[in-house]
């Protein structure tokens, strides 16, 4: 192993980051140089200057989900970095695979506590909840129970669209409940679900999990011509931000032509959706154990660098 600086960007460290793994760190011979107030990242005038060895670690909620060539391109002798969440699209790598500087992300932390709620807005579109929180939650009995009836999953069709970790983990769950499963993926095939071409899956299945890593290629893959093929009875639910649309989906929620759809959001905008429409923030992998997994998986990649090792590289 070699030292190195890690310089550190993140407003949780303190309360996430273990006695253990600290010295995990410093047993790696890794100095850290934590910044916890938000501030712009330029305004690190250490991180630009020197001639040691060193690691950019961000939190991307520090740069607000966007980290740019910028940020680190006058950074001297930078031989990593690591970003703290398995998404890895808010880093602009250009820069960095121009000059052969490994961008790291972190896998798994979070694949369980993410299918359960991806199954929690399932069950909750399924009973015609968020129509119920618009209305404040009326009870008439001569017309309500009509008008929010749900449905049961039980020996519903779940068709869930890729099949990594989180796919895996919601398929799971899904078979646990009584339903049937399907998946399209562009790499895994199991023994335990039935395949299904992507066409053919949009079209038959009752409730629609798209579980897909975004970028330039999977964006590609579920058009609005896709889209348009879904029954109106199914629902749609999307814990995956930017991979398509969500206007026409919304639109046949409110037309009618579409039971329901769950989708991650901006704060605050949950009402504002007619319908049976799940907005809500992005809270799918707030847990213990999830926020403590990441500072563990973001320290052993820092851990691993000393080594000049990068198991967890995407560019």
């Amino acid at each position: 192993m070699r030292s190195m600086q890690a310089f550190i960007f993140d407003p949780l460290w303190d309360k996430l980051v273990t006695e253990d793994l600290k010295n995990r760190l410093k047993n790696a011979g890794i100095e850290t140089i934590i910044t916890k107030e938000i501030a712009p990242l330029t305004d690190c005038r250490a991180l630009y200057e020197g001639g040691e060895e060193r690691l950019l670690c961000v939190n991307p909620d520090y740069v607000n989900w966007r980290l740019t060539p910028d940020h680190y391109k006058d950074i001297p002798n930078l031989k990593g970095i690591f970003g703290a969440a398995t998404s890895f699209s808010w880093i602009d790598s250009s820069y960095a695979d121009e000059k052969g500087i490994p961008i790291c992300n972190i896998r798994g932390f979070s694949s369980e506590a993410v299918a359960e709620w991806a199954t929690m807005m399932m069950l909750n579109v399924a009973r015609q909840t968020p129509r119920l929180i618009k209305d404040g939650f009326p009870l008439d009995f001569d017309r309500d129970y009509m008008k929010y009836r749900g449905i049961e999953v039980h020996d519903k069709t779940a068709g869930i669209i890729g099949l990594g970790n989180i796919g895996k983990a919601i398929a799971k769950r899904c078979a646990g409940l009584g339903m049937s499963v399907m998946y399209w993926s562009q790499n895994s095939r199991v023994n335990d679900y039935t395949y299904e071409e992507l066409p053919s899956l949009l079209r038959e299945a009752d409730v629609i999990f798209p579980v897909l890593a975004v970028n330039d290629e999977t964006k590609k893959l579920v058009t609005p011509e896709l889209l348009g093929t879904i029954k109106s009875s199914a629902m749609v639910i999307d814990i995956v931000n930017e991979l398509f649309e969500h206007e026409p989906l919304i639109e046949r929620v409110k037309a009618g032509t579409l039971y329901g759809l769950g989708f991650e959001a901006q704060p605050g905008v949950f009402n504002e959706y007619e319908g049976n429409v799940w907005a809500a923030p992005a809270y799918g992998w707030v847990t213990d154990n999830s926020m403590y997994g990441t500072e563990e998986k973001w320290v052993e990649n820092m851990v691993c660098a000393t080594r000049g090792e990068f198991p967890n590289r995407v560019n």
